[in-house]
């Protein structure tokens, strides 16, 4: 089930593929973990931004603590790490805490470069 929280969702390995994979537009998946205080910095920046761009780019949020298949499977070594995709491809990829002005440019950058 997907769960809608601010201007992303959250989202689980069962609707990877469809949220994620096989989704139109660009999707941003933030992995992070709620035990992490990074990561809840980082919420807080990918919450506003996330309002923002509704309807160009979907905002989802994965929990590595429950979702270790998918974390091991597209090699998130350190929280919080953003995957920008795209038809089902990595296009892009933060590691670390970012701050809303360098999100947008990270976005606005690849959204110009790949559309």
């Amino acid at each position: 089930m997907v769960e809608h929280k601010a201007g992303f969702i959250n989202i689980s390995s069962q609707d990877f593929p469809e949220q994620v994979l096989q989704a139109e537009q660009m999707v941003l998946v933030d992995f992070s973990s709620d035990k992490s205080n990074a990561c809840q910095i980082f919420d807080a920046e990918f919450s506003a931004v996330s309002s923002e761009y509704q309807g160009r780019v979907t905002f989802a949020r994965l929990n590595i603590d429950t979702e270790t298949s998918l974390t091991d499977e597209w090699k998130v070594t350190g929280i919080p790490t953003v995957i920008f995709f795209k038809n089902g491809q990595e296009i892009n990829r933060i590691n670390g805490i970012v701050m809303r002005q360098k999100l947008r440019k990270q976005i606005e950058g690849t959204l110009l470069a790949h559309f």
